[in-house]
């Protein structure tokens, strides 16, 4: 990553020029833009939080909950997800989960909030109704915040900005995850579920055979449609390798967990209890 020059250096041009005669308001300028545009990708991801906790959602809330956490959790312990649990859950919920209509969370909330947005937020919702569903991602290189993650299944490569850095994932691990445009650069949608190398086993052999067979049923649809409908089977994957490691397959089975049991975002999911 470019180090900024200082004021008096010469600028990054190469004109020979200051930097503060040069380059530096307009460099100034796209970091003010790329801030407002951040602060508008935040906003849209709380913004899409509180509205599919909104209480018409609570039947596909109740349906969803069992179907993406293979039954670890339902609408009767929701509020045992930790916080990382509950973002992933409604990550899904909003941008893969088709309502009983065929729509997603997402065209609604563009729909209905669009007009009440600013510009930039605007721009960044609109984006993302398009976003890709949640698949696979190698990572295959870093280096500080930027990653390099490489699409299981399609093999397409993405540079990706984590503002973590790669946490605890190694190369050649994987992770379960969206990515997002914000401005010029993708991003993570939202916390990341990792797999361990060794833990990846036969998920693409699990993956291409339900592929398979929702081809044979909709021989139109893409790579993307499939994903849609079958992201989930990638948390039961990670589930059944947790199981199969000796580990809690999700926190409410964790004896040991040291967050709080009522997560603030999970509480406020009590309301959908039936």
């Amino acid at each position: 990553m470019m180090t900024k020059p200082g004021r008096n250096d010469p600028c990054h041009c190469g004109s020979g020029l200051k930097y503060k005669k040069c380059h530096m308001k307009e460099d100034q300028a796209a970091e003010k833009e790329r801030s407002q545009v951040q602060h508008a990708a935040n906003f849209i991801r709380r913004d899409l939080l509180s509205f599919a906790r909104d209480e018409r959602f609570a039947e596909a809330f109740a349906l969803g909950l069992p179907l993406y956490w293979n039954d670890y959790y339902d609408a009767s312990n929701a509020e045992q997800m930790s916080q990382p649990e509950a973002l992933r859950f409604f990550d899904w919920f909003v941008f893969d989960n088709a309502l009983e209509d065929g729509r997603r969370l997402i065209e609604l909330y563009a729909e209905e909030k669009m007009e009440d947005l600013s510009s930039h937020q605007q721009e960044i919702a609109a984006d993302w109704v398009n976003v890709g569903a949640g698949s696979l991602y190698k990572l295959t290189a870093y280096e500080g915040q930027m990653l390099t993650l490489r699409d299981y299944f399609t093999e397409e490569e993405f540079t990706v900005y984590e503002g973590g850095g790669r946490g605890n994932v190694e190369l050649e691990d994987v992770i379960i995850t969206r990515l997002v445009p914000v401005a010029d650069r993708m991003e993570l949608s939202t916390t990341a579920a990792y797999l361990p190398a060794d833990e990846i086993t036969d998920i693409k052999e699990k993956v291409e055979a339900a592929k398979e067979a929702f081809v044979a049923e909709h021989p139109d649809a893409d790579h993307t449609e499939f994903m849609r409908k079958h992201s989930h089977l990638l948390v039961h994957h990670a589930l059944q390798e947790a199981k199969n490691q000796g580990r809690p397959p999700v926190s409410r089975l964790d004896a040991n967990r040291t967050d709080a049991k009522m997560q603030k975002i999970a509480r406020g999911m009590a309301r959908f209890k039936r």
